[in-house]
């Protein structure tokens, strides 16, 4: 819907200063007679600015349409928006006879929500479009601001007008007295006129999706060799779901679609490699025998190995450029630009909806890494970002080379530019997810990792976007963090920026010692506990994300940076991580927690405290307690118990005997004690979730003194 209206600058509106004037000489009559008379007079008197009334709006009628009616026109490319888009203004200017002009200085243009301005992208309030001569028209863009609230919009263009005789009003001859200068506006005096043009933001909510997800990995090609079991024995492939049951997952997330060419070149017509993808129906197959949901991703731009693209399909790669010397250089990501790689992806996609033991489908790696400079005239054209004199002359690698130093060397005392950066490339990845999901008619639930600086923004991701953009789930990476201040910055950002019912989130940690700063009080699987819960309660004000994720089983059984801690040990962590999640959503029937001294002596004997109630309304028999072998931990009395009943909504402490061996320079002598509960199949009440497993890990790290 457009409107437009013309103001008077000098003078008074005709309609408002007829009305006036009508005031002014209103009289009572006294007499039927006279009442008729003035009638009379009256229409006598009108004769003439009726006549001359038609004659204008006929005039008015045989010029060359709509557009000589009005100087402004304003419309958008659509009458509604998802956050992830931009907004296309096209703002059309004519002279009288409906011919398109560039004026000497541009119309401005707002957009507006419930009659105030919104402030967008990096601060901008105002747009100024461009002229494009070939069409004839000003256009602009207007990114939508992060978590936009939706609702109606409101672009409004203004413009100031020189003679506003020059252009017809639309006044209907009303007035008495015959005054023919009430039937008329003033033909001289300077004006502006306002064109105004409504759509809507809309949002997307996210899917229902079942509270309590928790998800294990595997990032490593599909395994050859053996892989070793939780116990530390030798297994095949299957080992990796045997580390998904002993962690109390309900799901198993595999890369099958990764450029990879370390097996041979790839192409076009083979541009993931096949080793993995052959790998995805058998693994689908016995992660469902064993009760476990599976979930397949893809490494979206990302190519391996890196620092070459040699045998890799022909994609048109990212690209960099030296901000010294000028030098352009392809990078191993490939272009987010690049329509080929999205047609493959949407294949792959579609492959994984096909097939039944396929739950989930997801993306890694949605976004640009080094360079990307390649978007740069796409994202000037498209963002309203201040551009030096004489832009459109500069050469290409000129051009290249000044986003760049914004980008990488100015991001902090530009960071507007940096933001609108940051914004643009989201929208574009975010606009990817939805062509993925739209082509490929995809309607399982698709997952993204996303990095988690700043929320995902700071690398081209937005969990509002990729929302609205179809996502069921988005997976925020808490890993490769330089300090304890700088993880507490990255939850300081998603807390600020989220609420609950935005997006579904499930937050995960990596087995890795090095990204864990080595730490050894608290221990490293220790700390990867702790990120875990503080993302889980802290990611959503007000609420909690809804699930987690552990990242990967391979780095725990085959090759990782494991510290001086097994990937057993590192499991625990997360088994532990799960169950705490679970018991925020209650959707298990038991509450569990585990009470020890934060110290003890090594070599002596003490009692883990185990403290188990039942939140349901009905019995719950054969609850089985069992101390869990870790380094450097024994039990010293029954390493397993039972308790025959546990009654509705009743409570009982267990005490587990356990001791600490030996001290241990190399971990600070700081020793995990851990417990598993398990209990039987049984139906419980519909509030608790039957299709879990059903199976509690509690931990607590001891001092050894």
């Amino acid at each position: 819907m457009s409107q437009q209206r013309l103001y008077l600058v000098d003078g008074e509106s005709p309609q408002s200063e007829r009305r006036r004037r009508q005031r002014q000489q209103q009289s009572n009559c006294c007499s039927c007679v006279l009442v008729i008379v003035s009638l009379l007079i009256a229409l006598i008197a009108l004769r003439s600015p009726l006549t001359r009334w038609w004659r204008e709006r006929q005039d008015v009628a045989s010029r060359s349409g709509p557009a000589a009616m009005f100087p402004l026109s304003l419309q958008t490319d659509a009458p509604s928006y998802y956050r992830y888009e931009l907004v296309r203004i096209d703002l059309h200017v004519v002279d009288p006879g409906g011919k398109p002009i560039r004026v000497a200085e541009s119309p401005s243009i707002v957009v507006r929500r419930d009659d105030e301005v919104v402030v967008t992208i990096a601060g901008v309030r105002k747009l100024v479009p461009k002229y494009d001569p070939e069409q004839g028209i000003y256009q602009c863009y207007w990114p939508v601001p992060w978590r936009a609230k939706p609702g109606r919009y409101v672009a409004e263009a203004k413009m100031e007008l020189e003679n506003v005789g020059d252009w017809p009003w639309e006044v209907p001859p009303t007035g008495a007295k015959g005054d023919e200068e009430d039937s008329s506006p003033p033909t001289e005096g300077s004006g502006y006129c306002v064109a105004q043009a409504e759509f809507s933001i809309k949002s997307r909510p996210p899917p229902q999706l079942p509270a309590g997800l928790c998800a294990v990995t595997w990032e490593a090609d599909f395994p050859q060799g053996f892989v070793r079991r939780p116990d530390g024995s030798r297994g095949d492939w299957q080992a990796m779901l045997d580390w998904a049951e002993f962690m109390g997952a309900d799901c198993l997330w595999y890369r099958g679609a990764v450029t990879a060419t370390f097996r041979g070149a790839l192409s076009f017509q083979q541009p993931f490699a096949t080793h993995n993808l052959k790998a995805i129906p058998r693994l689908a197959n016995a992660a469902h025998r064993r009760g476990l949901k599976f979930g397949v991703w893809a490494s979206a731009y990302a190519t391996y190995p890196h620092h070459t693209n040699k045998d890799k399909p022909g994609y048109d790669y990212a690209q960099d450029i030296s901000r010294s010397t000028g030098k352009v250089s392809a990078v191993d990501f490939i272009s987010l630009l690049d329509p080929v790689r999205r047609e493959h992806l949407t294949d792959f996609f579609k492959q994984m909806q096909k097939m039944d033991n396929v739950d989930f489908i997801g993306v890694d790696y949605l976004r640009s890494d080094r360079g990307g400079y390649e978007m740069t005239d796409l994202f000037t054209s498209q963002m309203p970002v201040e551009l030096p004199a004489g832009w459109e002359q500069w050469g290409q690698k000129r051009r290249w080379k000044y986003v760049a130093t914004k980008v990488e060397k100015q991001w902090q005392t530009d960071a507007d530019f940096y933001e609108q950066w940051n914004w643009w490339r989201a929208h574009r990845t975010a606009q990817i997810v939805s062509q993925i999901i739209s082509e490929g008619h995809i309607t399982k639930p698709v997952w993204i990792f996303s990095l988690g600086w700043m929320h995902g923004t700071q690398h081209g991701q937005d969990p509002v976007m990729l929302t609205d953009a179809g996502a069921a789930l988005i997976a925020p990476m808490l890993y490769q963090v330089h300090s304890q201040p700088h993880f507490d910055a990255m939850v300081r950002s998603w807390e600020e920026y989220m609420d609950t019912g935005v997006a579904n989130v499930a937050a995960g940690d990596e087995v890795d010692d090095h990204w864990h700063q080595r730490s050894r009080r608290p221990a490293a699987p220790e700390l990867l506990y702790e990120r875990m819960m503080t993302a889980h309660h802290q990611f959503i004000p007000h609420g909690q994300t809804m699930g987690a994720f552990w990242h990967d089983i391979s780095r725990a059984a085959v090759r990782g940076k494991l510290g001086p801690y097994p990937g057993r040990e590192w499991a625990l962590a997360g088994a532990a991580a799960f169950s705490e999640v679970r018991k925020s959503w209650q959707v298990y029937p038991l509450r569990v927690e585990i009470k020890a001294a934060e110290s003890a002596a090594i070599g002596s004997s003490w009692a883990a405290r185990v403290i188990i109630e039942n939140l349901s309304q009905a019995d719950i028999n054969d609850i089985e307690i069992s101390v869990q072998k870790t380094p450097y931990v024994s039990s010293t009395g029954q390493p397993t118990k039972t308790v025959p009943k546990l009654g509705a909504g009743e409570r009982i402490e267990v005490p587990m005997w356990v001791k600490i061996d030996q001290a241990s320079a190399q971990r600070a002598n700081r020793f995990m004690v851990a417990v598993r509960i398990n209990w039987p199949e049984g139906d419980y009440g519909e509030q608790f979730r039957n299709d879990l497993p059903r199976t509690i890990v509690v931990m607590q790290y001891v001092q050894g003194t």
